[in-house]
């Protein structure tokens, strides 16, 4: 058991290591053939940072593990949507800009939503499995194409540097979301690039094309080993453990991934910029629900018996509180009492979870 858990954690190691390698080569790749900063966000950056968790999936339906790869995903998402977002709000309340609000928060219910009528097929087609088969897979695919178009479109039309100017927000709001734009999601994504961006000696090699190259190769091949090594040794300890491996991919490995997310949102919150944290855990979220498990499909159809309408309506619902919530109260915000309730229903999810095996 000792070798599955180093295996386990020395793979999530590497999926962070090799994740940065990829993102800083490419970012530096795309400005060299001028495409602009927004572009570099919405794309590079953006699917750069959840390809941990979608290196996590597709590996996993490469090995015939669906499981797996659908529990990554969903414990991963309502680990952000839940725990993340609330002890964010129990750090330090803030409000929601109208951006966020209007939205890249209906957004994520919306990909939340598809992802559970895609795989809850129990409850809609009254099949005796849950799988998300081709066709569901590609529908997913679509989704996340459009909402990419829609992203890349809007934010052309806004004024990219100006912040949100919502009447109803106050200076707690403004300071909250200073140096952002009236994207969320993409300014998000693009801080979140800059906070983890490794600071060494190699920084001036980073700007060199022929290394940049050489750069998204290593970054590549680490992903590889490291997405290989997460899903033997989750796998391993499940067996010996005597777990599933839907508990073990909800739990251990959703968690295991989701972890830099928590640091991040803490520091940003810390700091007095929840709202930038907000946008980077809603846009991993989306691209996790929409690509990552979309792409698994394409591979194998994902059966996952041990995941379940627990599970989905965990995620949906999870979406939908942290949507309508600050959307329809008054103060527009996340509070402390909102934070520990979200927390609380972290809690009682992952109870139920270690007691359903």
């Amino acid at each position: 058991m000792l070798h599955d858990i180093v295996f386990l954690i020395l793979g999530l190691a590497l999926l962070v290591i090799g994740a940065n390698y990829v993102t800083d080569g490419a970012v530096t790749v795309a400005r060299k053939f001028k495409v602009s900063n927004l572009i570099i966000g919405l794309t590079v950056v953006a699917l750069g940072s959840t390809l941990p968790d979608m290196v996590v999936c597709v590996e996993s339906a490469f090995q015939n593990n669906p499981t797996m790869a659908v529990g990554e995903v969903i414990g991963s998402n309502i680990f952000d949507i839940l725990l993340v977002i609330g002890v964010m709000g129990i750090i330090h309340p803030w409000k929601v800009s109208k951006v966020m609000r209007y939205q890249d928060l209906p957004i994520l219910f919306i990909a939340s939503a598809a992802l559970w009528f895609a795989g809850d097929t129990v409850l809609f087609d009254g099949g005796h499995h849950n799988i998300i088969n081709r066709s569901s897979g590609i529908m997913l695919i679509v989704i996340f194409i459009f909402y990419m178009w829609f992203m890349i479109l809007s934010s052309r039309n806004d004024n990219t540097t100006a912040a949100d100017t919502d009447p109803s927000d106050t200076s707690e709001n403004t300071s909250a979301d200073t140096g952002t734009s009236n994207h969320g999601i993409a300014s998000s994504h693009t801080l979140k690039y800059e906070l983890t961006t490794l600071k060494t000696d190699l920084s001036r090699l980073q700007h060199k094309f022929w290394f940049s190259w050489v750069m998204i190769a290593a970054g590549l091949a680490v992903l590889v080993i490291g997405g290989n090594w997460v899903v033997d040794g989750a796998t391993g300890l499940a067996l010996k453990v005597g777990m599933s491996q839907g508990m073990v991919a909800l739990t251990v490995v959703a968690i295991g991934n989701a972890l830099p997310d928590l640091v991040t949102s803490v520091t940003a919150t810390v700091k007095g910029a929840s709202g930038i944290a907000l946008g980077n855990i809603v846009g991993s979220c989306i691209i996790n629900a929409l690509l990552s498990i979309g792409l698994s499909a394409l591979v194998i159809p994902l059966r996952a018996d041990s995941i379940g309408f627990v599970d989905f309506i965990t995620l949906v619902g999870g979406a939908a509180l942290i949507w309508l919530v600050p959307t329809l109260s008054k103060s527009k915000c996340v509070s402390r009492i909102f934070g520990c309730a979200l927390v609380a229903l972290y809690i009682g999810y992952m109870v139920f979870t270690v007691i359903r095996g």
